[in-house]
């Protein structure tokens, strides 16, 4: 328990001093270019603008840290001899590893919070209040349901209020069967209420209105202002609802199921980097090695970050299947950290 209290302090300390460090910076530079505009808005100002953007910097650092973190930490031990007086007692890298695991775990639970479920819901906050739009232009988006295609032109902020739509109806081969234009959509007691609404039949004679006709649809006023949302950050939970049709997607399926699996792939991402910080722990500071083999964990930490970026980008385009586009890296680099780990132990 001690042993692993020190190496859990030793490495969290520079995980969050990397974070604290990159975050500070990235903050800086940021409100270099958008200070002007942002002091200039009445509605929260700098303080508002540092809310919602502060979580998305720490999300997109946070990896870094998890990269250069446990190698500083490592390489401080090293340095230090400790791990080498450790090794002496008998315990083993392997070990050291196996008592960092639950610290992993934890991280990637952080990670996963912070990537799946805050990020899309800030990110989409944050570029909606800095390019407000009028009210009468404001929500559009497009969505599809398993029997229609959705266009609206506007939505309220709240959700439950939809202008200018335009609905496709589909049959079961994904035919256009039925064509419903509406002023407006309102949301009372549960379900849509049509305003101003014709539905049109390809080949038919003519349009039939359909004023105060209850709409059935998936969409709800949440899914509404997430459809509404200038964010392409989509959260896991909202993806795999998508997925069993209980709401409306604006992108191809295996988008979504990429980002479902993304969400578990997070959680075994700090797991990986541990491991792949390993090597900078061999080698002492009389017998040399320390910088090669550092500089090889940081080159192993950011290729793994590359492929996975690469892989994502693949599955979420259908170029690659959903499972291999979001574990893929994670089980190449994994099997590329053993290697290298055996290699150095042996």
């Amino acid at each position: 328990m001690t042993l692993a209290l020190h190496l859990t302090r030793a490495v969290l300390t520079r995980i969050l001093m990397v974070a604290a460090a990159l975050a500070g910076l990235a903050i800086a530079l940021d409100l270099v270019e958008s200070a002007a505009v942002v002091l200039q808005r009445d509605d929260g100002g700098l303080i508002r603008y540092l809310g919602l953007r502060t979580p998305l910097i720490l999300n997109a650092v946070l990896p870094v840290a998890l990269i250069l973190g446990p190698v500083l930490a490592f390489l401080s031990l090293s340095g230090r001899s400790e791990l080498t007086v450790l090794r002496a007692s008998g315990a083993t890298t392997y070990r050291f590893l196996l008592l960092l695991a639950p610290l992993g775990l934890v991280l990637g639970l952080c990670l996963h919070t912070l990537s799946d479920r805050i990020a899309p819901v800030l990110e989409g906050r944050l570029l909606t209040w800095l390019d407000p739009q009028p009210a009468d232009q404001a929500g559009g988006f497009w969505a599809r349901t398993s029997a229609s295609v959705i266009h609206a032109g506007a939505s309220s902020p709240r959700g439950d209020l939809i202008s200018r739509i335009e609905v496709y109806e589909l049959d079961a081969q994904g035919r256009l069967a039925a064509r419903v234009n509406a002023a407006t959509a309102r949301f009372i007691d549960g379900r849509w209420r049509l305003e101003g609404a014709v539905r049109h039949v390809p080949g038919g004679t003519g349009s039939t209105r359909i004023d105060g006709e209850v709409w059935e649809t998936p969409l709800r006023p949440a899914n509404v202002r997430a459809l509404s949302t200038p964010s392409r950050a989509v959260a896991g939970r909202v993806a795999e609802r998508i997925l069993t049709g209980a709401w409306a997607g604006n992108r191809a399926a295996e988008f979504y199921r990429v980002r479902v699996y993304r969400g578990y792939a997070a959680l075994l991402a700090p797991l990986v980097m541990f491991l792949l910080a390993a090597p900078a722990a061999f080698g002492t500071r009389r017998g040399g090695g320390l910088g090669k083999r550092a500089a090889l964990a940081v080159v192993l930490g950011f290729g793994f970050l590359l492929f996975d970026g690469m892989l994502t980008a693949l599955g979420e385009t259908g170029n690659l299947p959903p499972l291999l586009a979001a574990f893929g890296a994670t089980a190449m680099f994994a099997a590329i950290g053993g290697y290298v780990l055996i290699a150095l132990e042996e």
